[in-house]
């Protein structure tokens, strides 16, 4: 009974100063976020250095196995990923767990570059002070990016380009799953809008620059056979039979 009665005054209160409160909440969190992000995640736990180390080795081993196809790749991208999202909910309140990554994909454009995708869809539980859990919500995001291989001009070897890695709105999906009932609908708009921010300043400042640096690491050769050969290329092959 008492914590109804603490409920409904604290609705109260937020119904009359909803805005303010909420809008100084979500930018004390983002600002933490912000400057964690510069330092970079892995400067507050050094697991997140072990385990992207652990999944570049692994992806170079895949280029030198007759068999491309690998879940293990899967699987420490999704432990890099998670480890990750630990570390933004100690700063922020924003919980991001049961990460999966169901495949990496590399769609060929051409001889020597590819369209490269890695899905990944989490649960999402935003808290706010006093009121705890307010929204569980699910959450679908693609990271796309392109590789191709070019000739240096001035040595003639080859090399690895990485395009950018997008981070747009339409790249991040949030549904609600669960809401705390009896809090108003600002409060839980606010938390669905927090969550969007968290997520997508992770994925512009950390997962992107990390996805980089994982497809900058590989050498030609590797990412040739990553590759594969063109989507287009493998359908005349086909139809000629």
């Amino acid at each position: 009974m008492f914590q109804l009665w603490k409920l409904v005054l604290l609705c109260g209160l937020l119904a009359g100063t909803s805005a303010s409160l909420l809008d100084n909440r979500g930018n004390d969190v983002l600002r933490k976020l912000r400057s964690a992000l510069e330092r970079g995640l892995a400067s507050f736990d050094s697991t997140i250095e072990v385990i992207f180390q652990n999944l570049k080795t692994e992806l170079e081993s895949r280029c030198s196995d007759e068999v491309v196809e690998n879940q293990e790749s899967e699987n420490l991208l999704e432990q890099l990923i998670s480890r990750i999202f630990q570390e933004v909910n100690r700063l922020t309140g924003v919980r991001i767990r049961n990460v999966q990554v169901p495949d990496i994909t590399f769609k060929a454009t051409s001889d020597n570059s590819a369209d490269v995708k890695i899905p990944i869809t989490a649960d999402v539980t935003v808290n706010l002070p006093l009121l705890r859990d307010i929204v569980d919500l699910g959450l679908t995001v693609d990271l796309q990016t392109s590789v191709s291989i070019e000739t240096d001009a001035e040595t003639g070897d080859s090399k690895v380009v990485v395009g950018e890695c997008t981070n747009t709105p339409e790249s991040i999906s949030l549904t609600v799953l669960h809401r705390r009932f009896g809090l108003l609908n600002d409060v839980v708009d606010f938390g669905i809008n927090l969550a969007r921010r968290v997520v997508s300043s992770v994925v512009q400042d950390e997962l992107c620059p990390r996805f980089r640096e994982l497809l900058e690491s590989l050498d030609a050769e590797c990412v040739r056979k990553l590759i594969g050969e063109p989507q287009n290329t493998q359908q005349e092959t086909e139809e000629g039979r």
